[in-house]
């Protein structure tokens, strides 16, 4: 979990000015990081989804889709956690438009 954290605000130190910055997506995923470690809670925190919902509402466009992607991805590098959880977020969140792959180092962000 300390790794995870830890590799989350690497992350927010190394972002680029992107239309949605990395900073903003690490503050909006980093209340889901218990959620990502394998044998986790169930269930999603309040603040994970709240983030999920305002990222989803953020990124409508493919770039802004695939800046969310690639900045998980690199935030989670070195991470210790579940990629296949990753995909379990939106239907937990009650989100019916969105649709995550497991992200992990070998992600493709522009699919």
């Amino acid at each position: 979990m300390f790794r995870l954290v830890v590799g989350l605000v690497a992350i927010v130190m190394l972002s680029r000015s992107e239309a949605i910055p990395c900073t903003e997506v690490i503050k909006e995923v980093t209340p889901c990081a218990d959620f990502l470690v394998q044998d986790s809670s169930n269930q999603p925190s309040k603040d994970c989804c709240n983030g999920v919902i305002d990222l989803n509402k953020n990124a409508k466009t493919k770039p802004d889709r695939v800046q969310v992607c690639e900045c998980i991805k690199q935030a989670l590098a070195n991470a210790k956690y579940d990629p296949n959880r990753i995909p379990l977020l939106p239907k937990a969140c009650g989100i019916s438009d969105l649709t995550l792959p497991p992200i992990n180092k070998n992600t493709d962000c522009n699919k």
